[in-house]
């Protein structure tokens, strides 16, 4: 296996700046449940006053929202070589690629087991960049065929050949750091899987770095910097805000504005892809910084999208699930 935590050895000196964090989707187009599970933790894994985060919300249609994120001291969250767990979320990766994730939060009408395989190329190899005062570092799985099981409320819905994603972070920042950025996948009914990486600054005014990076019949191709335009339309505002202590503290950002339509247009002279996704409800985490005053707000973006185009000779007529990350 090439992946493997990253915890700060003991004369680290930014470990107080420390963020690791293991992170799976599941897009379950037969209910069109989209769900997220992230374990992560935040600055120093030795100090009682850093924090670990174990979030897993799912939202489904006509139901919305369900879940909700556990904050917890940093040292109480067991790890292994590839696996980070609260008492009520986990997650891991084994060595050949298998992602197992459970969100067992019964008072939030949330229970969710996940299995994923890897059933898609290689997406990427490390990659690190420079991030507000450090740097973020990102490793992604190939897709994932995802089954298991999920509860919300009274609905029981079993997960058959589901989509999925995972990828694992870490780096060195503060919350609160003038950084962001926008991170989304799209997972076709058909099997397209579609990630777009940019780096921004908090205000998400000016842009760095942006990847889309596309895998259709088992090929993969990658748009990079202005082969890449993406436009936003329309105002959604979050209707659930996690977790609910750190929400209240910071009620100013409620009714936070976020783009209610995202269309992205890619080519490169030989491929090209336009894809339109429609939000369809949008989730906010409020992210504080332990080591020291600061603060950051993860925005999840869920919806539906339709894509077309001309991929590695592959035409492209798909539709499906996806969910938009804004960080800042």
């Amino acid at each position: 296996m090439r992946d493997h935590l990253r915890r700060p050895v003991t004369d680290d000196p930014t470990r107080d700046r420390y963020k690791e964090w293991l992170h799976v989707n599941v897009f379950d187009h037969a209910s069109g449940a989209i769900g997220l599970v992230n374990v992560s933790v935040h600055g120093d894994p030795r100090v009682q006053a850093s924090r670990g985060v174990g979030a897993a919300l799912v939202h489904l249609p006509g139901t919305g929202w369900a879940g909700n994120a556990e904050v917890v001291a940093a040292p109480a969250v067991p790890v292994g070589v590839l696996s980070m767990s609260t008492p009520a979320v986990a997650v891991a990766v084994d060595p050949v690629g298998h992602v197992a994730a459970v969100g067992r939060l019964p008072a939030d009408r949330l229970d969710l087991s996940l299995q994923g395989v890897a059933v898609g190329a290689e997406l990427g190899a490390v990659s690190v960049m420079e991030f507000g005062s450090g740097h973020l570092g990102w490793y992604v799985y190939p897709r994932l065929r995802v089954d298991g099981h999920l509860v919300v409320g009274t609905l029981d819905v079993p997960l058959s050949g589901a989509g999925g994603y995972a990828d694992h972070n870490w780096g060195r920042w503060w919350w609160g750091d003038d950084a962001g950025w926008d991170w989304a996948c799209w997972h076709g009914a058909d099997g397209l899987l579609v990630v777009l990486s940019r780096m921004t600054n908090r205000a998400h005014t000016r842009t760095g770095l942006v990847l889309l990076t596309v895998e259709v019949a088992g090929r993969v191709v990658r748009f990079v910097g202005d082969q890449i335009l993406v436009e936003a339309h329309g105002v959604a505002t979050p209707s659930r805000r996690f977790p609910g202590a750190l929400a209240a503290l910071f009620a100013d950002h409620a009714a936070e504005r976020l783009p209610a339509r995202i269309v992205v247009h890619a080519a490169n002279g030989f491929d090209g892809l336009d894809l339109e996704f429609d939000v369809r409800d949008v989730a906010q985490l409020v992210m504080a910084e332990p080591a020291q005053p600061g603060f950051a707000f993860l925005h999840e973006l869920v919806g539906a999208f339709r894509c077309t185009g001309l991929v590695a000779g592959c035409p492209v007529d798909s539709t499906g699930l996806g969910v938009l990350e804004r960080a800042g």
